[in-house]
């Protein structure tokens, strides 16, 4: 009897608890305001354009080019009772370089409106530019258009066909076919700002060209100097393969090749580089040989130039005689010139046909700047040091490897020291192959370092060399 009694009390109590927070709880709900709107009404900054999507809670703001986003005052009207919970000071001024949020409250209902801005420049482009089936290269940055056609197509009257972002239009030139003999300006306004690109046609040779490698794919390069070499490579040119050692000894096919490129930057050990075993390999260098006897051009760089020593290419002496630093790691650049690393042109030739020189010089170019992270690794010819026995005679040099001095490091200005890039010019047994191995020829740089200011010259001479070799 007494347990009896004790469970029904407990019960009683706990029934009143209950009651007593079902109470409460339905107190505190009668006080929830869920009545209001929480809605951005109107939303104005002074930009050129400014769209409120209220589908999407987005407000898009375009203003005049040079306007400084950083310092922004914008006003705006709520739905009645509503206020902005953030940002702290929504009338600014407030920085709108990045994507805004505004969250507004009314009661206890909030929601978040998102504020893009841009400036006129950003929005106006072109998205596409071909001139039949060939697409154009654009770079919206720089404002320039580059389309590639076959050599020997006929460019007095092209006729391009384009699409421009949204709102845009063409202003000039009028007509439809240009003539693209040079290149030709072409100007797009939007919101009553004009820009100008500069497009160009490019004539180059469609047969198939081949990046060499060690990894079994494209998909198993790792090396990010390598990997970002071949991804620019396949960007930039319209039939692109890439081939491996094991392809080689397997027997692929190598003639209808125009020119095969070897970068290989992997090679992590101190002193001389040393070909890869699968480079090595007799199937491979065999045919190898074959395909240079046959005329076929190859380009190699960084410490592919150890594959050029047992196809022997250099009629002596090697391919280099100074190689250093590819054991290092990543570290920072800071030449004491202040801008950084480069090259200095020893003859005229058309592999240097566009690069950009240094301020007021017609022969000396930068490929790195100062702040990029780079490995600093070289594989080149010292002409200068006693232990040499070239007593910087160019002549005598060339004479006995056969090859010819094309550059020479950028300090170099008597031009007899150094050679960091040659040419071994065709003979009537094997095809022309062009070498550079300098530290200033590097594709990547290391963990996100400051970007190369310089990286356009070395796109620029690749793509050079590359279609010089097809010739």
């Amino acid at each position: 009897m007494k347990k009896n009694i004790c469970k029904t009390i407990t019960s009683l109590l706990a029934f009143v608890a209950i009651s007593c927070f079902m109470a409460c709880d339905d107190d505190k709900y009668n006080e929830i305001d869920n009545t209001g709107e929480v809605k951005i009404l109107t939303f104005t900054a002074n930009a050129v354009q400014e769209t409120l999507d209220q589908k999407n809670s987005i407000i898009n703001l375009v203003f005049k080019t040079g306007t400084d986003l950083s310092q922004v005052t914008p006003s705006f009207t709520l739905s009645e009772g509503a206020q902005v919970k953030t940002p702290e000071m929504p009338n600014g001024p407030i920085d709108f370089l990045n994507t805004v949020t505004y969250t507004i409250v009314n009661g206890n209902l909030y929601h978040d409106y998102k504020i893009i801005s841009a400036h006129v420049s950003d929005v106006t482009y072109f998205e596409q530019f071909n001139i039949g089936i060939y697409k154009g290269t654009i770079n919206n940055k720089e404002r320039k258009v580059v389309v590639k056609l076959p050599i020997g197509s006929d460019v007095t009257a092209l006729a391009p066909s384009y699409l421009l972002s949204e709102g845009a239009k063409l202003i000039s030139p009028i007509g439809t076919t240009h003539n693209f003999t040079n290149p030709i300006e072409y100007t797009i306004e939007y919101l009553n700002e004009t820009f100008t690109y500069t497009v160009a046609v490019e004539l180059v040779d469609f047969r198939t060209m081949a990046f060499l490698g060690v990894p079994a794919t494209a998909g198993d390069i790792t090396n990010m100097d390598e990997k970002t070499a071949y991804e620019w490579f396949v960007n930039n040119f319209p039939i692109t393969e890439y081939v491996s050692f094991k392809d080689i000894k397997e027997g692929k096919e190598l003639n209808n090749y125009a020119v095969i490129w070897y970068h290989y930057d992997s090679y992590d050990k101190g002193g001389d580089p040393i070909i890869h075993a699968d480079a090595n390999d007799s199937k491979v260098i065999d045919a190898l040989k074959t395909y240079l006897a046959q005329g076929g051009s190859m380009f190699l760089s960084s410490a592919g130039l150890t594959l050029g020593n047992v196809l022997n290419i250099a009629k002596d002496r090697g391919m280099w005689n100074n190689a250093w630093g590819f054991e290092n790691g990543p570290s920072t650049l800071n030449d004491g010139n202040g801008i950084g690393w480069g090259m200095r042109i020893t003859r005229n030739h058309e592999i240097f046909n566009g690069l950009r020189m240094a301020t007021g010089e017609t022969n000396r170019f930068w490929t790195i700047s100062n702040g990029s992270k780079v490995k600093g690794h070289n594989v080149i010819w010292n002409l200068s040091e006693d232990w040499t026995g070239w007593g910087r005679d160019v002549t005598a040099w060339e004479n006995i490897t056969g090859g010819k001095q094309l550059a020479t490091v950028h300090w170099d200005d008597d031009m007899n020291q150094r050679c960091v890039i040659t040419e071994y010019e065709a003979t009537d047994n094997r095809g022309a192959v062009i070498t550079t191995g300098t530290e200033a020829y590097d594709w990547y740089h290391e963990d996100n370092s400051p970007e190369n200011k310089y990286h356009d010259n070395i796109e620029k001479l690749t793509y050079n060399i590359l279609n010089y070799l097809t010739k």
